[in-house]
């Protein structure tokens, strides 16, 4: 693929469509930066590598991060022991399994059958029709490992909810494990609700603030698509392939009960065409899913899908270096030397509900 293509179809793509308001930017900017605070609790994730993470998304994303943000500390739930390494066959991404909480990794797939096979099913999968005065809510069910200073802990429970609406995804309430949780500045849901209307007038829809129509206005071939995406997740000149794989989950985890099926089927188009993927089959809580992986010699990326439907279910971070285990302990044990062990799991379910009166 060209560079001249992707641009040339690019252009066509864009052409037409509303640009910011004058100064929206800077505004966005601004409130991304007055909002880094010290005392903001980020999410968790695994460093990319020496030089660090790079920025997560375009303005209107980032500021995400000010209307989402939680204040203080979450209390660490719940905890299981662990089980015996079972190790995956040869060629597959290896993981050591735990039980039913963490996924249980069984045969490669070829990369390219797993998105075939998804491609079918997401065309018969149609997306929630919000009607008005509902929200969408998205419950994420977040295990991980804690391991500040190298000290192994046992893996905490979360659960967090994020109830939006439908137009933009602006969201209207953020509880974790059941406790609303405000701004960094003491905001209110309202307040953050507020501002967040405020920024969606003055940039529009798109890959910060979808909307329904958007997405489907979303183009369907799948080298249109990639250089839209490229485009609209852009950030650092230079995006290395695990960074990309996230943004791809991201997106994908946040607008999937609304995606209709075309686009659906272009997104797995695109992602098959990604180097350095592996796919794994995986059983989690009972379930059948295709794990497709990224990784840069550190840490991985392993994306949740189901063969079923064709959508994304969730996510889990994995560390390519082997972590030992606390005697008794609840942290998945360490197979020899070199096996890689998950970090963070996450778990995505939507549904509508009532918009509060």
């Amino acid at each position: 693929m060209s560079d001249d293509g992707d641009l040339h179809r690019l252009r066509e793509f864009v052409h037409g469509r509303s640009t910011p308001a004058p100064g929206a930017l800077a505004r966005v900017q601004r409130r991304v930066e007055q909002a880094a605070s010290p005392t903001t609790r980020p999410r968790r994730r695994l460093p990319r590598g020496a030089a660090g993470s790079p920025p997560r998304w375009v303005a209107p994303a980032a500021t995400a991060a000010v209307v989402l943000a939680v204040v203080g500390g979450i209390a660490a739930l719940g905890s299981v022991e662990g089980a015996a390494p079972t190790a995956a066959p040869s060629g597959a991404p290896t993981v050591v399994a735990t039980g039913a909480p963490w996924p249980v990794y069984r045969a490669a797939v070829p990369v390219a059958d797993v998105f075939e096979q998804l491609a079918r099913a997401a065309g018969g999968t149609a997306p929630l029709a919000p009607q008005p005065g509902e929200l969408l809510c998205t419950r994420t069910d977040v295990r991980q490992v804690n391991t500040p200073a190298g000290v192994v802990m046992q893996p905490s429970s979360q659960v967090r909810e994020v109830c939006a609406e439908p137009v933009g995804l602006l969201p209207v309430r953020e509880t974790w494990d059941g406790v609303e949780t405000g701004g960094v500045k003491g905001e209110t849901s309202a307040e953050l609700l507020a501002i967040a209307r405020e920024t969606f007038v003055e940039v529009g829809p798109g890959w910060g603030y979808p909307t329904t129509a958007w997405l489907s206005g979303l183009p369907t071939d799948p080298e249109t698509l990639r250089a839209a995406f490229h485009a609209g997740s852009r950030g650092p000149a230079d995006v290395d392939p695990l960074e990309r794989w996230h943004r791809y989950g991201d997106f994908l985890g946040r607008v999937e009960p609304l995606l209709p099926a075309p686009q659906r089927v272009a997104f797995h188009r695109v992602m098959a065409g990604v180097g350095g993927l592996t796919a794994t089959e995986v059983d989690l809580a009972g379930r059948r899913l295709y794990a497709v992986r990224q990784g840069n010699g550190i840490n991985a990326l392993d994306l949740l899908f189901d063969p079923a439907t064709g959508r994304i279910t969730g996510q889990v971070e994995v560390s390519l270096s082997t972590v030992a285990p606390t005697p008794g302990g609840g942290h998945p044990p360490s197979a020899p030397s070199g096996v890689p062990s998950p970090v963070r799991q996450e778990l995505w379910t939507y549904s509508l509900q009532p918009a509060p009166r």
